[in-house]
């Protein structure tokens, strides 16, 4: 693990700095250090070849850099006349770089100095800019801010005299927006921070409470340990701010095809068509790119209240996670919901979830399905598929997240979630080729929690053929299931409020039954032994007899006996007539 310093060390952040500029031509140009302070870089910067010029606001600063050998000047960052400064001290020399290390933090404006130096330098473009940036997305800050705590201190994140905080995203919406690109990077990790409490229940990897933070702040990016961003960045162009949608929809349906059921597709859609609540758009992923011409002439037969809100993509290769993150790349509602070209929805289906989603900010929304058999027709047969059974209400029942880690009982179009849980990270694991679905509810119900809006809006269909449910083998769906298990194990869940007695009343059952079956064993056993203590009776009975016709007596006894019957038999004719 590294050590936060400001002096130069080879494995901290301005290590990092040096070898990022090795690859860079120094020779013979200038390298200006702004907000140089103690100018840890300049004995590494002139190693390289290049002239060093530090610049920094403190006159004492400067003075004992230039007493050292090395050119300094004052420099007053926050000034309006820093264009003029900066260009005076260049002087008409080429620069090679340009460096900002633990500097833009500490002014108002960062965006300023950064388009005055970019003013001073004028038409030289090969320059680069290499920073140094403390990264406020640290995850021990979150763990800080869920304690209720924001600690200034002397050094480190939270430098008492930091202006600015930064996080990877506002560190490269400043430089584009600057005119800066990022050409390199070696950011400077620190797995505990200087905000780092030990012994904290908050802070632990093991703890479940630290757990589940971790887990939370690592699905959204790759910068949760992340102390430093020092990046190189080579000039170009300001980037403009992109113009926010002007056409925003509260939900967003993500419909999968392979464009091979044109019939069913037509049915989803017209489903769709319907709906009494039109503030939704369609993403229409089509998993085969040759398809997708055709499916959007299909979709061009729709009337415009249907086919303007309809975008079709092409997506090819991979399995049902692609077509589904590629689908929640391109949602832009506030909610996404997922339908498949051969399910069915009522009229109220979108209107339902509206109002759970206003009604329950942020949970996720289930509707209820009833599930209907159908087989697909013979080739005489007008129609491309029927019913074979009666409707029935299979998923009409609250929603249990404890029991759906055991099974899922809901399907993909019954749940809609928030579009947010795309930036904390959470996407369809592609690696699985069945129960993608399954295993988004169950992260997104265990974050989120689950409203259940208790209105039948949908038809679940179960075909007898040429479906997923039959095209996979099942040893392939008890794979999957067992890796989906695996992949919740490693992480903590939340239970929502209620799983306790939930639970308390499971385990209740549980031991009952095990006292039950404890009973029915003991029995077991007793009847058992009573069993073989008659098995032992009898085959004592039977070894008694055998012994006794083995013996002399009963052999010699045989006339007596025959003769016996014989008499027994005569008097019985004796007395019937």
């Amino acid at each position: 693990m590294g050590e936060y310093a400001f002096k130069f060390t080879e494995q901290g952040p301005y290590g990092a700095a040096v070898r990022l500029l090795e690859g860079s031509d120094l020779r013979g140009k200038v390298v200006l250090d702004v907000g140089c302070g103690a100018a840890a870089m300049a004995a590494p910067v002139r190693a390289l070849g290049a002239t060093y010029v530090g610049l920094d606001v403190d006159a004492d600063a400067v003075f004992k850099l230039v007493e050292l050998g090395f050119e300094g000047h004052t420099a007053d960052l926050t000034s309006p006349e820093l264009t003029g400064t900066v260009r005076d001290v260049v002087a008409g020399r080429p620069v090679a770089a340009l460096l900002c290390l633990d500097v833009l933090e500490h002014v108002p404006d960062p965006a300023a100095v950064l388009g005055a130096f970019t003013d001073a330098l004028g038409s030289q473009q090969d320059v680069e800019l290499v920073v140094s940036i403390p990264n406020v997305g640290h995850v021990d800050l979150a763990r800080q801010l869920l304690c209720g705590r924001w600690n200034m201190t002397d050094t480190g994140l939270l430098d008492r005299t930091h202006l600015r905080f930064f996080t990877d995203r506002s560190v490269t919406e400043l430089m584009s927006s600057a005119g800066w690109y990022e050409g390199a990077r070696e950011d400077f990790p620190l797995a505990e921070s200087d905000q780092h409490v030990a012994q904290h229940p908050a802070f632990g990897t093991e703890t479940n409470l630290g757990a589940l933070i971790g887990a939370v702040r690592s699905r959204v990016d790759g910068y949760g340990t992340v102390n430093q961003f020092v990046r190189r960045y080579h000039r170009g162009a300001p980037r403009q701010p992109e113009a926010a949608a002007t056409a925003h929809r509260f939900l967003s349906v993500v419909v999968r095809t392979t464009g091979t059921r044109k019939q069913t597709l037509t049915e989803v859609l017209c489903c769709l068509a319907a709906q009494t609540d039109l503030d939704f758009e369609v993403v229409l992923v089509v998993h085969d790119l040759s398809k997708k011409d055709e499916v959007r002439r299909l979709v061009d037969e729709f009337e415009s209240n249907l086919s303007h809100r309809v975008r079709v993509i092409g997506c090819d290769g991979g399995g049902r996670g692609r077509p589904a993150n590629l689908g929640l790349r391109e949602a832009t509602g506030d909610y996404v919901v997922f339908l498949d070209d051969d399910d069915l929805v009522t009229a109220n289906w979108v209107e339902a979830i509206h109002r759970g989603a206003e009604a329950h900010p942020g949970m996720v929304v289930r509707g209820w399905a009833a599930e209907q058999n159908r087989r697909w027709a013979a080739r005489e047969e007008l129609a491309d598929h029927a019913a074979s059974g009666p409707l029935l209400p299979t998923y009409t029942t609250a929603f249990d997240l404890v029991g759906h880690i055991r099974q899922n009982r809901t399907p993909f179009h019954c749940f809609a979630f928030p579009r947010a849980l795309v930036s904390l990270g959470f996407s369809f694991d592609e690696t699985l080729t069945v129960c993608e679905d399954w295993h988004f509810l169950i992260r997104a119900a265990s974050l989120c929690g689950v409203h259940d809006t208790g209105k039948l809006t949908s038809i679940y269909n179960r075909w007898s053929k040429d479906s997923s449910s039959h095209s996979v083998d099942s040893d392939e769906w008890n794979v999957m299931r067992s890796f989906i298990h695996v992949a919740l194990d490693e992480q903590p869940l939340l239970l929502p409020p209620g799983s306790v007695r939930q639970l308390d009343k499971t385990l209740a059952a549980r031991e009952e039954d095990q006292r039950t079956i404890g009973a029915l064993r003991a029995e077991l056993a007793a009847v058992r032994a009573q069993l073989d203590a008659l098995a032992q009776v009898s085959n004592n009975a039977h070894a008694a007899i055998g012994e006794l016709r083995d013996s002399a007596s009963w052999k010699a006894s045989a006339p007596l006996r025959v003769a016996g019957r014989t008499g027994r038999k005569l008097a019985d004719r004796l007395r019937e007539r």
